[in-house]
């Protein structure tokens, strides 16, 4: 009885285990395609991203996607309109 319930707790772990790399995973694809988008946004727009900026929207939008929000409810969730941008002039890009 106790090897039958050892085998059923070491499935449950690696079962957990496997469950929260697909979210790592999951998560590291929203982010990725986040940040790409805005680079290419900010690059035609010619103004400079901020890394903490870039992180601070992404990492939101892993959230709100995590909560079962669509894209365009995460985008208006996330994105600071208010937020001043600065001029990208003579500055590399991320």
């Amino acid at each position: 009885m106790a090897r039958k319930l050892g085998i059923i707790v070491f499935g449950l772990v690696a079962l957990t285990a496997a469950n929260s790399a697909q979210a790592g995973l999951k998560d590291n694809i929203i982010f990725s395609s986040c940040a790409a988008a805005m680079r290419k946004e900010y690059q035609q727009a010619d103004k400079q991203l901020l890394l903490s900026q870039l992180n601070d929207t992404c990492n939101c939008v892993v959230k709100q996607i995590n909560e079962r929000k669509n894209i365009e409810q995460a985008k208006t969730t996330c994105i600071k309109t208010g937020q001043p941008i600065s001029s990208n002039r003579d500055r590399h890009n991320l």
